[in-house]
């Protein structure tokens, strides 16, 4: 599944207006991007795609408390009935004192 991310935005799921939001770029096989609110202060990414739009990334971030959380995170797209890229996203946290492990899923804002 061919998927171009370039210039795309991106939403945690949900109803909440003050969550997490994504601005991504991509020039070939390279996805960045840069992400704010829902508790984050601000935080960037970058990753590699492969042929079927799965995303493997690294992260960073600076939280509200301005702590830093970095971690790795697979991304796995699923088109949905709109048109939009739904974004199924499993992270893992290492630098906490404890690797913290989690699920969320981001939506394409249009």
């Amino acid at each position: 599944m061919k998927i171009n991310y370039n210039n795309k935005t991106f939403r945690v799921a949900g109803e909440n207006k003050d969550v997490t939001h994504f601005n991504y770029f991509q020039k070939g096989a390279i996805v960045w991007g840069e992400y704010e609110g829902g508790g984050v202060t601000k935080g960037t990414l970058i990753a590699k795609i492969d042929e079927d739009g799965v995303l493997d990334m690294h992260y960073h971030h600076l939280n509200a408390s301005l702590e830093f959380k970095l971690g790795r995170c697979i991304s796995t797209p699923k088109i949905l009935d709109d048109g939009r890229i739904e974004l199924f996203e499993q992270y893992e946290s290492v630098n906490t004192a404890e690797v913290s492990r989690g699920e969320i899923t981001l939506v394409e804002v249009l």
